[in-house]
């Protein structure tokens, strides 16, 4: 009998040559659900390896719903909750009052909705890190790990999902000021690197295609955060956000043409879905395409 047979027949789970421990998952709002399809089958092929799962927004949302083995609320949010006009309302931009993202109804309605998070599993399951930037004022940003096993997780999850501007303020936890986690650390495999795992062990879920750049924001973008921003205190957070393209391009060359041990998930080219998406089609679409890139993956692995 083969080792992979063996192993199959007396844990129950397929045999994968190659074991990873370290999942590092990239936010990018509606983008999200190309993570749900790959976490959504491998729920299905009972495939959890890892040591530790690390994520940046949609990324922590998608993440944690899989470590708690309750992928299907992200999911069915994605096709439910999130296509509403609850969730994204355009018409509070000139509002400055209001959330355009209004995150305390995802949180309550996602993580404690009807079927609420289970903490308890949660907590037996692998660590996942979720990335928030804290930004207190007079202070250069920086990124904090929230942890899903000492931290207050729906608290974590609405800080990590916090765009600038898009909510208004900040998410106050403890001593910090929060916004999106996505800002300083938006595919954080480096996390995984300072603790002491190597490339091999660390595969990362991209919500953008293979030689996407982000641009340079817009006059018009720039005007509004700084005009939000327009206080002193957040000069710092002000030119973070000015040069924040310029990071996330360097995290995508040292992805694609130094860490070439990580392994890296990208969505292929037709897909459509943006941080903002709204039509049910495209999201389906989008979900079809995680699926099929994970079968992809656990193909690529087996022995």
């Amino acid at each position: 009998m083969k080792i992979r047979e063996l192993y199959s027949r007396v844990t129950g789970k397929p045999y994968y040559a190659r074991r990873k421990k370290v999942l590092v998952l990239e936010g990018g709002g509606m983008r999200g659900v190309f993570l749900t399809g790959i976490l959504q089958h491998f729920t299905d092929m009972n495939y959890f390896p890892w040591e530790m799962i690390i994520g940046s927004s949609a990324g922590a949302l998608t993440g944690t719903a899989y470590a708690s083995r309750q992928i299907h609320i992200a999911r069915d949010a994605f096709f439910t909750e999130l296509l509403s006009g609850k969730f994204i309302k355009l018409t509070n931009i000139l509002r400055p009052e209001r959330h355009i993202l209004n995150l305390d109804w995802m949180v309550d309605s996602i993580v404690q909705g009807e079927e609420t998070l289970n903490l308890r599993r949660l907590k037996k399951s692998c660590p996942v890190y979720i990335t928030a930037t804290d930004c207190r004022p007079n202070n250069p940003p920086c990124t904090i790990y929230l942890s899903s096993l000492r931290d207050d997780v729906p608290v974590a999850l609405k800080a990590t999902a916090a765009i600038p501007f898009l909510y208004r303020g900040f998410v106050k936890y403890r001593d910090y000021n929060l916004l999106d986690g996505a800002l300083l650390d938006p595919i954080p495999y480096r996390k995984a690197l300072a603790m002491g795992y190597k490339e091999e062990d660390i595969l990362v879920v991209l919500t953008r295609q293979r030689g996407y750049r982000k641009k340079e924001e817009s006059f018009w973008i720039k005007t509004l955060l700084e005009s939000y921003y327009k206080d002193s205190q957040y000069r710092f957070l002000v030119d973070m956000l000015d040069k924040r393209y310029m990071l996330y391009n360097r995290i995508l060359d040292e992805l694609e043409n130094d860490l070439t041990g990580i392994d890296v998930i990208y969505p292929p080219d037709n897909f459509a879905v943006d941080r903002l998406t709204r039509d049910e089609k495209k999201i389906l679409h989008g979900f079809e395409l995680g699926v099929s890139a994970a079968k992809a993956f656990l193909r690529s692995i087996s022995g």
